[in-house]
């Protein structure tokens, strides 16, 4: 397990679209949860996916939204009003598509590349074992802020060549960010996701990510079931389906992310 008195701030990220971000996000927090974890997820998405998969309804609570612009501001905030409790075990701080507003503000700022780091360097944030970062799209300032910030970058791979492609932008993305030439230890790994078993194009990517990259690649896959998409209208993580092969897939993913840490102790 990892060291209770370090929190874990993980970004997933890609900067291609549909490639399984929010639904990374979602089940990895809920398999480090049901494996003993304390995790808190966070939606810095203004498109909102990760809320609305949860089932949250806003009725005026804070969001991430606020968490920014009271921080620039340098207004009180009260960080436990914008956590939400999700009965799967884990908590989170949902998003609004004012989020979308927030990067002219975020500009303004003297240190506007650090505002996330400067919210969740707060004491509050160290009840939990894992923070772990829904980043939409585009590498904007919002999203170079969470890189930022994070201690570690996990990046979903479709097993699609477009996908394959993109890998290396993300990578020069979080060397220019961290300004450090050797990003491997920031990397968390790479998930291949919506793997279709016994095609050949499915296999190729795998083998070329692993040819790259060796250890970093997850050796396990997401596999492309209909399942994963299923429980967004459920509300709910495939987690929490004991009979889900893509809820056991995250389960040995969530493993293997504990065991890497450890290792790094």
């Amino acid at each position: 397990m990892t060291d209770k008195s370090k929190t874990i701030k993980i970004a997933v990220s890609n900067q291609k679209g549909g490639c399984g971000k929010t639904t990374t996000v979602i089940n990895l927090g809920a398999a480090l949860s049901a494996l003993g974890s304390r995790v808190l997820l966070v939606d810095f998405d203004p498109q909102c996916h990760l809320s609305k998969w949860l089932g949250y309804e806003p009725h005026g609570e804070p969001t991430s939204t606020d968490l920014i612009y009271n921080n620039i501001a340098k207004l009180p905030f009260d960080l436990n009003g914008c956590i939400q409790h999700c009965e799967e075990g884990f908590d989170y701080i949902p998003s609004s598509p004012l989020l979308a507003g927030m990067l002219g503000i975020l500009a303004t700022d003297s240190d506007s590349s650090n505002v996330v780091t400067r919210i969740f360097n707060n004491d509050f944030f160290t009840m939990y074992d894992f923070v772990i970062f829904d980043c939409q799209t585009a590498l904007d300032l919002l999203v170079t802020n969470v890189l930022k910030c994070c201690d570690k970058l996990l990046i979903p791979v479709q097993a699609d060549l477009l996908a394959y492609e993109g890998v290396p932008q993300m990578i020069q993305t979080l060397t220019r960010i961290k300004g450090d030439m050797d990003i491997s230890k920031y990397l968390l790994g790479f998930l291949v996701t919506m793997f279709v078993t016994n095609t050949i194009h499915s296999m190729q990517i795998l083998r070329g990510l692993k040819e790259s990259y060796g250890n970093l690649v997850f050796d396990t896959v997401i596999s492309n079931r209909t399942e994963a998409k299923n429980a967004v209208g459920l509300h709910c993580s495939s987690v929490s389906d004991s009979n889900s092969k893509v809820g056991q897939q995250y389960l040995e993913v969530a493993r293997a992310v504990l065991e890497v840490l450890d290792n790094e102790k």
